[in-house]
């Protein structure tokens, strides 16, 4: 099973053999996310993904996944460039206990990623599905979760981008963003 990652493509212009898992609006808690709207997709073997390489403007890569999508309404992708690849390790060892009680299921998590097209591919990428926006927020601006995150942004170059399922991020989880981000991460 693998996940295609597109932004600056509407969903309906995927390849035939892709299943959109989450093509709603989207928010960056880190660095901007500057490719276009994102759409995670499930990617099914003979999918022509090369495609993606004649439509201008898109950025677009897969990588190994674990589950298939469940019912959650919101998805997170960390998508990082790796600085210190041996500095992260005590990062993904514990944030599986961190993020648990948010409700997350990671769909994908560190697999090889393929790059298809377009200005970025990271090295590391996670797929996370959670129950709502809200739980996103929630984990993200955690005081459990502000030592891991120190890590995370000291080993890697971040994305870290909340993207619905579908329609747009709920007016509370969209202020619970805001305001942890206008906090800046003041505790790091």
């Amino acid at each position: 099973m693998r996940y295609l990652v597109a932004s600056g493509l509407p969903s309906a212009d995927l390849p035939r053999g892709c299943r959109v898992a989450a093509d709603g609006e989207f928010v960056s808690l880190e660095q901007p996310w500057d490719f276009g709207a994102p759409v995670i997709a499930q990617v099914d073997d003979g999918a022509d993904l090369g495609a993606l390489k004649a439509k201008p403007g898109v950025t677009a890569f897969t990588v190994e996944g674990q589950l298939p999508p469940g019912e959650g309404k919101a998805f997170a992708i960390g998508a990082h460039k790796m600085r210190d690849a041996e500095a992260f390790k005590p990062y993904i060892a514990r944030v599986p206990a961190v993020i648990a009680p948010y409700g997350c299921r990671y769909i994908a998590r560190g697999g090889a990623v393929t790059p298809i097209c377009g200005a970025f591919t990271p090295d590391r990428l996670v797929l996370m599905e959670f129950p709502g926006a809200d739980d996103i927020a929630a984990f993200y601006f955690s005081a459990a979760y502000t030592p891991l995150l120190r890590i995370r942004l000291t080993a890697t170059e971040p994305r870290f981008v909340l993207v619905m399922r579908e329609g747009p991020v709920p007016e509370n989880a969209r202020r619970a963003v805001a305001d942890g981000l206008a906090r800046g991460h003041a505790s790091l």
